[in-house]
């Protein structure tokens, strides 16, 4: 699903909200909704507000019907008083996806080589970035290669695999070693090795808090607020969780030819 096509689904989605938010016999609650990536970000002005775990627990089917409906598994909500700028409460929401078991994703949590090398490849692809990876399950051993004319950065390159990790869940592994090497070059510019038993690899690095819905300071870039749209490729798009993308994309239709092949053992 694009994001045109989720700006124009917005109107249905926020009368299906609507219709929701009026069976709980809420009072007058006003719904506003916008796409940004693969967000969907739900304003709901009122005053009273509701309580926000028991509003989101109450409207669980309402959102589950806009997942599968319109494809929009990840939904923020903030709750805003009456005419106030900054909100009361946020939450988050997630969907679970259904995975095709012919997916690229779902073999990539299997731990299939292909699958990871492919999905590594296609989620790198406009930063130019060419991943090589060797797994080596019998020790929980995964060995990333990162190759760009100019080697990628390391604490960049650390926090894109552990959010690509998290999301595949590979339980077998115990261990990662990455690097980064220039094109060309014959040994990596920088390597690093990662214990994945340890916390510490799993510890999100710190970003400046954004609220959507609140102003930026005049300073600021306000197109910054929005996700980037990926570019276009003629490479076939695996089957990902909106997660581990920017806004939705389709499986493609057969298993996709991987060149060159990850290495296992």
């Amino acid at each position: 699903m694009s994001n045109s096509f989720s700006q124009g689904a917005l109107p249905d989605i926020v009368t299906c909200l609507g219709e929701a938010l009026g069976s709980l016999e809420l009072g007058h609650v006003r719904v506003q909704a916008r796409v940004s990536g693969h967000r969907l970000l739900l304003r709901l002005e009122g005053e009273p507000l509701p309580e926000p775990d028991s509003l989101l627990a109450s409207l669980a089917p309402t959102l589950e019907h806009i997942a599968l409906t319109w494809g929009q598994r990840h939904v923020e909500l903030f709750g805003f008083l009456t005419n106030e700028g900054i909100p009361e409460w946020h939450r988050q929401w997630e969907g679970q996806v259904q995975l095709n078991p012919n997916g690229t994703l779902y073999r990539a949590k299997q731990g299939d080589v292909e699958a990871i090398h492919y999905l590594l490849n296609y989620l790198l692809r406009n930063e130019g970035i060419h991943a090589r990876i060797h797994l080596n399950r019998k020790l929980g051993l995964l060995q990333i290669n990162l190759q760009a004319v100019e080697p990628p950065d390391p604490a960049w390159a650390k926090d894109f695999m552990r959010r690509t990790l998290a999301r595949l869940e590979l339980t077998f592994l115990q261990q990662l070693r990455l690097s980064g090497q220039k094109l060309g070059s014959f040994l990596p510019t920088w390597s690093q090795e990662f214990d994945l038993k340890q916390a510490s690899f799993w510890q999100v690095p710190p970003v400046r808090a954004r609220v959507p819905w609140v102003q930026d300071r005049p300073d600021s870039d306000p197109s910054s607020e929005e996700d980037p749209e990926p570019q276009r490729t003629d490479a076939p798009a695996p089957e990902l969780e909106p997660d581990l993308a920017y806004g939705s994309v389709q499986d493609p239709s057969g298993s996709p030819q991987l060149e060159p092949k990850g290495q296992s053992q």
